[in-house]
């Protein structure tokens, strides 16, 4: 699970799953995981359109992978990757970061769940 990019809040959608360079299984597993341990926060789909963060070379690597974004492409943070991309941005506080957080101790879980 490649998590960076998960603290602007700028969507309606609390998570965005992106489709595209990664592993439809693991995405369908990890909008099944939020739908069951963090209902509260509203899931979407996108599609970035192109190998726009490292999942990409996992999955061109065969690993499997999966994206879990901050806000649609279209509402996405304006200053991401620049200088500009501070905490200040969100607030002063990790708090959209959390929602990640928690959506991926439950990952953590299922997949140890699911080798055991």
């Amino acid at each position: 699970m490649q998590l960076d990019m998960t603290n602007f809040d700028g969507s309606p959608h609390d998570i965005v799953l992106i489709t595209d360079n990664v592993s439809t299984q693991q995405t369908d597993f990890l909008a099944t995981l939020a739908a069951r341990y963090v209902p509260q926060f509203p899931v979407a789909r996108d599609r970035c359109g192109y190998a726009c963060s490292d999942h990409a070379s996992w999955t061109r690597a065969g690993y499997p992978s999966v994206l879990p974004f901050e806000a649609t492409l279209t509402t996405h943070n304006p200053n991401i990757h620049t200088a500009r991309d501070t905490l200040s941005v969100s607030g002063n506080n990790a708090n959209h970061a959390a929602k990640f957080a928690k959506l991926a101790i439950a990952y953590a879980v299922e997949m140890a769940e699911t080798v055991d």
